[in-house]
């Protein structure tokens, strides 16, 4: 049953608002350099170690965002005998994927690059 409003295409982009949302490579970003970060701040100051995993939370607070988002558009897909799904929805939840995605991304590069930062303020001393 494909008509003007649901065509049968109109899932694969809802799907790709899940895959926007999910992919993560900010959080994955964040995580790793300011892992990194920990790692150096271990060997001149353990006592700021505890400080340091600030970074580390944040980034997976935003694929705990990106994860529920995705949960959300994935319940609201249903195979085409059960529920018409129109080219409108499709269009929304990949503009919800989106939006999460994109300043997930940019927000885990930002947590990254600070908490990479971190390690060279605390190895020159100056923390």
């Amino acid at each position: 049953m494909d008509n003007q409003l649901a065509p049968s295409f109109a899932p694969f982009v809802g799907m790709s608002g899940i895959a926007f949302a999910i992919l993560g490579v900010g959080a994955a970003y964040g995580t790793a350099k300011s892992g990194i970060g920990i790692s150096g701040v271990g060997t001149y100051r353990p006592d700021l170690i505890m400080k340091c995993l600030i970074p580390v939370v944040m980034s997976g607070i935003l694929a705990v965002y990106a994860l529920v988002i995705s949960v959300l558009i994935a319940s609201d897909i249903r195979p085409p005998p059960e529920k018409n799904y129109s080219l409108y929805n499709g269009i929304m939840h990949m503009a919800a994927g989106l939006s999460v995605g994109l300043p997930g991304l940019a927000a885990g590069y930002a947590i990254g690059i600070v908490g990479d930062v971190v390690r060279e303020v605390v190895s020159n001393g100056s923390l």
